[in-house]
């Protein structure tokens, strides 16, 4: 994160029941308030065309939780949901759905 006094710490996942994750991470921004983010990452997700394989999933999820709030003005919302993009985005270099 650009900003040294925000920090961003990986918590866990549960699975859902649909076969999706939800990953959770606590947000302590400048003012050290803490917080749960949840960062919900659908079945689709781990299939098809571009998927990312269920190791990925926390790094990934990581990655975009921190460019999510290293651009938000407004306070910070207690999910988001991972999309195709991210995981395009995201993906470690020499990665590819297998």
């Amino acid at each position: 994160m650009r900003d040294p006094a925000a920090s961003i710490r990986y918590l866990g996942f549960q699975a859902l029941s649909n076969g999706g994750r939800l990953l959770n991470f606590s947000f302590a921004g400048p003012d050290r308030v803490l917080q749960t983010i949840s960062v919900e990452a659908s079945c689709d997700l781990f299939s098809g065309p571009g998927h990312m394989a269920i190791q990925e999933c926390a790094g990934i999820c990581y990655e975009t939780l921190k460019l999510f709030v290293s651009g938000c003005v407004d306070p910070v919302p207690a999910s988001i949901r991972l999309t195709l993009a991210d995981v395009a985005q995201h993906r470690k270099p020499g990665k590819s759905a297998r």
